[in-house]
């Protein structure tokens, strides 16, 4: 009983102390680029969308997506910046190339010198451009080892159209089909009711009694 027990123990203790490890490594690699770029990404997605609301609210949905565009840009720049040159990023991608999928499907992509591969990668910049976030293109041309100049101007200019659809056309068509007449109709229909109650029963008995 006692042997059965080890035996389904260890390996989960192997997988624990493997775990513990990884992240003492990986602590150790963490340079302050990195943290920086960590920091930056955890900001752009904290206050994307809801600057992206607000910039449709208060402006309209095209100056919005031109000023969400801007702001996305430099995210881009700064992610790039940030990513290029760094030993977890080289580590990452040797890491990477060990999967299956990775080598199978992705590298193929990246790595491969003919027209085929010329085609795919041109294929997959519209994808990485429309539906990846400033620092996932970053990250994405940095293991595919795009070429500074390229990645710059891809990343950084692709934010514009990226931001004319998704913030112009889907947010915006969002916010005037449905996300503004739902708080029109809880403003009217919730917020100033609960106000008038709260004021005739709460407030209106105190200040007569003042």
């Amino acid at each position: 009983m006692a042997t059965e027990d080890a035996l389904t123990t260890a390996p989960a203790t192997a997988r624990w102390w493997n775990v513990r490890s990884r992240w003492r490594g990986l602590r150790e690699r963490l340079t302050p680029r990195m943290a920086a770029v960590l920091v930056l990404w955890r900001v752009e997605v904290r206050i994307g969308l809801p600057l992206a609301l607000l910039l449709v609210a208060t402006m309209g949905r095209w100056p919005a997506a031109i000023t969400m565009g801007a702001v996305t840009a430099g995210f881009s720049a700064a992610s790039l910046f940030l990513l290029d040159g760094q030993e977890m990023m080289k580590e990452l991608r040797g890491w990477m190339e060990k999967r299956r999928f990775v080598r199978r499907y992705l590298l193929p992509i990246a790595d491969r010198p003919d027209r085929t591969g010329t085609a795919l990668r041109t294929g997959a910049i519209p994808f990485s451009i429309m539906f990846m976030s400033p620092f996932i293109r970053g990250v994405t041309y940095n293991l595919f080892q795009m070429r500074r100049i390229p990645a710059y101007g891809l990343s950084v200019g692709g934010s514009i159209p990226h931001s004319l659809f998704w913030t112009g056309i889907v947010l915006g068509s969002a916010w005037g089909a449905a996300i503004k007449p739902a708080l029109q109709w809880l403003w009217r229909a919730v917020i100033v009711p609960g106000a008038d109650l709260a004021w005739d029963s709460g407030v209106m008995p105190v200040l007569e009694l003042l």
